[in-house]
């Protein structure tokens, strides 16, 4: 599971405050807009194109600037990556809309057949989680928040 957590920026959020906030979650429900999830099963479908999106990456010194969303970690998304994220939820939405009420992807390993397995997931509830980070990248756009991805 993949979580986002919009949160106001304060001048007191340094590097450890992003290196434990998820470790210390109920400290911090004052600052804490609002939250969605992503299946892994749905954040491994997309994510190609999640690769493109402007973010920082917290577990480090200075937060250094990156693209894309740590797999197995934190990752801080900011104005600067409401647009990439608002146009790439928006056209995974808008493509789910037109598939089938179970989407599901064919998964190979090493290309032999044998190890096939097929991975599924709702289209209706999955087009909710898209929308929901839609309307969260929109109040990111303002300034005054933070997105804190926390991968599994």
């Amino acid at each position: 599971m993949h979580e986002f957590y919009l949160i106001k920026k304060t001048e007191t959020q340094d590097d450890d405050f992003f290196q434990y906030f998820c470790r210390n979650i109920d400290n911090y429900k004052d600052i804490i807009v609002d939250y969605t999830t992503l299946d892994i099963d749905v954040y491994d479908y997309i994510f190609d194109s999640l690769t493109w999106i402007p973010s920082a990456n917290p577990a480090l010194p200075g937060r250094p600037k990156d693209l894309g969303l740590n797999n197995i970690g934190i990752t801080l998304l900011d104005e600067h990556s409401a647009p990439s994220l608002i146009a790439i939820f928006t056209a995974w939405r808008d493509l789910f809309k037109n598939g089938p009420s179970v989407i599901k992807k064919l998964i190979y390993f090493n290309g032999y057949s044998e190890g096939e397995e097929i991975v599924s997931f709702n289209r209706d509830s999955t087009i909710e989680k898209f929308e929901k980070m839609i309307k969260l990248s929109k109040q990111l756009s303002s300034g005054d928040y933070y997105i804190f991805h926390w991968g599994i």
